[in-house]
């Protein structure tokens, strides 16, 4: 007999929402409030990242008759990476580039100092080069890029450690 288990799509899209609407929400109080970096912020955000994987991946074993595997952990946390992953990089790429456009210019600034400042006998020529290579990635698409990969490596890191604690292998 067939060992059945559970689906994956149904937790991966409803905590995988849940985990783009913490990112977005996130990127609009920062908007809204003028925030350039906030801390507390931040920890909010990582704490309600982890407890979002921990219960997608919870609620995964309990619809698969309590068993769950090291191996299911890891899907179920990397699907739901995957779907908050990709809500959060097209909203990070529509707030980039039609919400705030300015933020990037800000950032551009800002690399334009510190490399005046860490290199202060660079000739123009030099420092427009180096822009250039910085240019490359303060863009929307790359910020928008970085959020899927960030949300991939941050849900295999939380599945794997939630995997190992919850697993029974049954």
């Amino acid at each position: 007999m067939e060992n059945q288990t559970a689906p994956i799509k149904p937790i991966a899209y409803t905590y995988g929402l849940y985990s783009a609407l913490i990112s977005i929400a996130v990127l609009i109080i920062m908007y809204v409030a003028n925030l350039d970096k906030s801390w507390i912020l931040s920890g909010a955000s990582f704490v309600l990242g982890v407890l979002i994987f921990v219960y997608g991946i919870k609620a995964y074993k309990n619809s698969n008759a309590n068993n769950l595997t090291l191996s299911q952990a890891i899907k179920v946390g990397l699907a739901i990476a995957v779907i908050g992953g990709l809500i959060s990089a097209i909203y990070s790429y529509v707030h980039y580039e039609y919400i705030y456009p300015e933020f990037i210019e800000m950032q551009k600034e800002t690399a334009y100092q510190q490399i005046i400042e860490q290199n202060p006998d660079l000739t123009q020529e030099q420092v427009n080069k180096s822009m250039e290579i910085s240019s490359m990635f303060l863009n929307p698409g790359f910020f928008s890029l970085m959020s899927i990969l960030g949300s991939l490596v941050f849900g295999l890191i939380v599945s794997l450690i939630t995997g190992l604690i919850m697993k029974n292998d049954n």
